[in-house]
């Protein structure tokens, strides 16, 4: 076998997983659309309760940490700017139009050690459990420069309180 030949079945070979995974993201894609509607994207008009900046990592089906739901700008991992507001928490990644996860279905916080693609030391990642669309959502952030603490407790304060 020549190396014109080898390197032909080598493109080939690329080409042909580059479709395999083009073609397994779209239909993830499909199977999630119906929620793509349910995404709040009008920002709160109430003051914001907390701000601070991080990296949004993903958003999995609830106590599903390795199904990615795939909906508008949650799709991909980026750094974001963040702010919780009585309404939920606004999502701004960096790119994208900021959506608001929000707080009117009940929304919760949590410390999370592992999502996909994202491991990080024990209880790394911020997890919000929220409501989309009557689908039950785990969104993880990763937050170095602010408390934890502070944003868990502050996002927990907001259950019940959404109009």
């Amino acid at each position: 076998m020549t190396q014109e030949i080898a390197a032909s079945m080598m493109i080939a070979l690329a080409i042909v997983l580059l479709g395999l995974a083009w073609w397994g993201w779209r239909n993830r894609r499909v199977r999630f659309r119906h929620l793509e509607g349910s995404l709040i994207r009008t920002l709160p008009a109430s003051p914001s309760l907390l701000s601070f900046e991080g990296l949004y990592v993903a958003t999995t089906i609830a106590d599903h940490p390795m199904d990615r739901v795939p909906v508008g700008p949650l799709s991909f991992r980026a750094k974001a700017q963040f702010a919780i507001h009585p309404e939920g928490l606004v999502v701004g990644a960096q790119g994208e139009a900021p959506v608001v996860l929000g707080s009117q279905d009940g929304i919760e916080a949590g410390l999370a050690t592992w999502t996909i693609d994202r491991v990080v030391e024990p209880e790394g990642l911020v997890m919000i459990r929220w409501t989309l669309g009557g689908t039950a959502l785990d969104s993880y952030l990763r937050i170095v420069n602010t408390d934890t603490t502070k944003i868990i407790e502050t996002v927990n304060s907001l259950r019940g309180k959404a109009e």
